[in-house]
């Protein structure tokens, strides 16, 4: 298997980003029932499908900063 050029750059990445904030709302809802009383599940599911269509979108746009050679 091949790693894509500058992997240890990963976490610069919109995509991975987001997707890394989905991770830890999901992991929050999931542990503290206390998140649930503030956030309903139609809320939850709408921000859900949003941040998840996100990463998808955000994955198309172009960043230079992880295109430029670094030394």
């Amino acid at each position: 298997m091949n790693l894509i050029p500058q992997w240890t750059q990963l976490w610069k990445m919109y995509s991975v980003q987001l997707a890394a904030l989905l991770t830890l709302l999901n992991t929050a809802a999931y542990f503290w029932p206390g998140f649930q009383v503030f956030v309903g599940p139609e809320l939850f599911a709408a921000v859900n499908s949003l941040l998840a269509a996100g990463i998808a979108v955000v994955r198309a746009i172009q960043q230079p900063a992880l295109t430029t050679p670094t030394a």
